[in-house]
């Protein structure tokens, strides 16, 4: 509640206004006081009342009023102001335990962010790092998903040159059985030796370089053909076969 010091001009006139209505309601009820007292005195005492005495009931009737509602107020003003001042201890009482308890609040507030945070980086730290292991996963799986169509293509790619290089060699045979009074291809064997050799140095191992170069014996023979040219056919020949087991294996593994 506010005092009497804290009101607007506006309130103040208003209670102005309201105090000295009342002072009238007081004095028009002395006036009427004075009206029957004036009557009673005609109608049984024969006497009346003065002009003089009038006014004068009427004055000390509306004085007695503001008098009486300046004492009413006084009264509701002490009141107030006892109550004011209860309530702003009350309130002080009441901001100080709020206080307290927003310093409470703020203490555990920083404890369950420290704590929160804390666990929030470890369990963060723990994801990161699983995530890390499936990408890592994922990075190996599409690795080996890219290099398998890759080895597929290229053990394609080497069957389908064995095989250009075996078909080579067998036309060397009949060209060398096809024309025994001619001298066997001695030119187009070594040509074709060197390049089948490169080719093997430098997409197949060692071992299988030097199975061509040496291949295993074999009791192969061309019947009714010059020596010449059956050894000649037969060298051929015999690496040929050889190809054709270094397809097999390729295509063993694809």
């Amino acid at each position: 509640m506010e005092s009497l010091s804290s009101l607007t001009f506006g309130e103040r006139f208003a209670d102005l206004g309201l105090f000295t209505l009342h002072a009238l309601v007081f004095m028009l009820a002395g006036g009427a006081a004075m009206t029957l007292i004036d009557g009673g005195e005609r109608l049984f005492l024969r006497g009346r009342v003065s002009k003089r005495q009038y006014l004068m009931a009427l004055g000390a009737t509306f004085f007695l009023g503001m008098f009486l509602q300046w004492e009413y107020a006084s009264r509701n003003l002490q009141t107030v102001q006892t109550q004011n001042q209860s309530l702003s201890t009350t309130m002080g009482t009441l901001q100080t335990d709020l206080q307290t308890k927003d310093n409470k609040i703020e203490t555990l507030e920083r404890q369950l962010r420290a704590t929160a945070k804390d666990t929030t980086v470890a369990a963060l730290q723990e994801k990161v790092q699983i995530l890390q292991e499936k990408v890592q996963t994922k990075d190996s799986q599409i690795v080996s998903l890219q290099n398998r169509p890759s080895a597929k293509t290229k053990m394609a790619a080497m069957r389908n040159k064995l095989a250009q290089l075996r078909a080579q060699g067998n036309r060397l045979v009949d060209k060398t059985l096809s024309n025994l009074k001619s001298p066997p291809p001695i030119d187009e064997r070594r040509q074709w030796f060197t390049n089948t050799l490169q080719y093997l140095q430098q997409n197949m191992d060692a071992d299988h370089v030097q199975e061509f170069r040496n291949p295993p014996s074999t009791n192969m023979q061309f019947i009714g053909v010059p020596a010449r040219h059956e050894l000649f056919a037969v060298e051929v020949a015999v690496r040929v076969k050889v190809l054709q087991k270094f397809t097999d294996e390729l295509r063993d593994k694809d």
